[in-house]
């Protein structure tokens, strides 16, 4: 080995934030089982000593998993539509809008079949979408709804746009488009 030099590969470093993001997308295409943390490192090709240099253990990463789903999925979406201009009708259409061009809802299935079988974050999704919920109530109870037209318009919205976005994703986005409007207009009008 004198004079030679051995270039040693270094393999590319995962963030936590990719972890977490590449760990969507297998979780949602695989199936909706419980999770295996091997069939996640499989899939994302990185070695098990990867996922334990960012998560201590598999509760710990699945709190992770659907902190980063909250934050990327719904808070930041509240963010967008709460900055805007116009009234709540303007504002809950673009809030349709932008969840199915942006296929903000993609993921919903897979957390709630993660909800299902992993109890110890059940609690933590359902205060997501509950969440999702407030905020679409609150733009439903500008437009002047209360009581249960209030409650079940906002529950339906929710429902609407987390399970639907997986039916309208095999659409043209033109179609998708006309599709929401007229749930929209069914929904709120």
């Amino acid at each position: 080995l004198f004079g030679m030099v051995v270039a040693i590969k270094k393999k590319k470093k995962h963030s936590r934030e990719q972890w977490l993001q590449k760990s969507l997308d297998v979780i949602s295409g695989q199936g909706f089982g419980r999770i295996v943390i091997d069939n996640i490192v499989k899939s994302i090709k990185v070695t098990k000593g990867s996922f334990y240099w960012h998560f201590k253990d598999r509760n710990d990463f699945l709190e992770h998993l659907v902190t980063y789903w909250d934050e990327n999925f719904t808070r930041n979406v509240m963010q967008h539509i709460a900055a805007m201009q116009g009234d709540a009708g303007k504002r809950l259409l673009e809030l349709m809008m932008y969840v199915t061009r942006k296929r903000l809802a993609r993921y919903d299935a897979a957390i709630l079949s993660l909800a299902h079988n992993e109890p110890h974050v059940s609690n933590q999704i359902a205060v997501v979408f509950e969440s999702r919920i407030e905020f679409v109530a609150s733009l439903i109870a500008e437009m002047g709804y209360k009581g249960l037209d209030l409650e079940l318009r906002s529950r339906m919205i929710v429902t609407f746009m987390s399970q639907e976005q997986n039916v309208l994703s095999q659409k043209a986005v033109k179609e998708q488009v006309r599709l929401i409007k007229k749930a929209y207009d069914l929904l709120v009008c």
